[in-house]
């Protein structure tokens, strides 16, 4: 177990926390924008509806990232794809659900009085959906039996 997770720091997961952190800043930068052209400081339903906008482009962005870097020894042989896609896409919407709860918590804790503090609580949800995120990539989406080409 020691090793694996050696590995992993090593390779795909580094990989996969940069393509993350990218797609953190495509999620909390859609979701900043769209807050302020909004003006969704004033409707708490706004700020529960926004963040799917970051998510999905977020979502776009990671799994082309994902295939065709993080998880390139395992994808080398395969094209980006609608079903690897939707896959991916499953798996993120299982971790949407950790996300979303870290996000209440911590918009439920501060507030959405002061204009940082919903920006706070989105970023604490981005984090709490990754490793979610990062296992089911890993063994679900990008993972291929002896039978599939690698």
């Amino acid at each position: 177990m020691k090793e694996l997770f050696l590995r992993l720091m090593k390779t795909e997961f580094v990989k996969f926390c940069i393509t993350g952190g990218l797609g953190l800043f495509t999620d909390a930068a859609v979701f900043h924008i769209m807050k302020r052209l909004l003006h969704a400081d004033e409707s708490r339903f706004l700020l529960f509806i926004i963040p799917v906008f970051g998510y999905t482009a977020a979502v776009t962005q990671n799994y082309i990232v994902n295939h065709l870097w993080t998880f390139k020894a395992e994808t080398a042989a395969k094209k980006v794809s609608t079903e690897l896609f939707f896959k991916f896409f499953l798996v993120s919407l299982f971790a949407l659900a950790p996300r979303y709860l870290v996000y209440k918590e911590v918009l439920d804790y501060f507030g959405s009085s002061e204009w940082l503090y919903p920006d706070i609580a989105n970023l604490c949800g981005i984090i709490a959906g990754t490793v979610v995120n990062f296992f089911g990539s890993k063994f679900l989406v990008f993972r291929f039996g002896k039978d599939e080409v690698r």
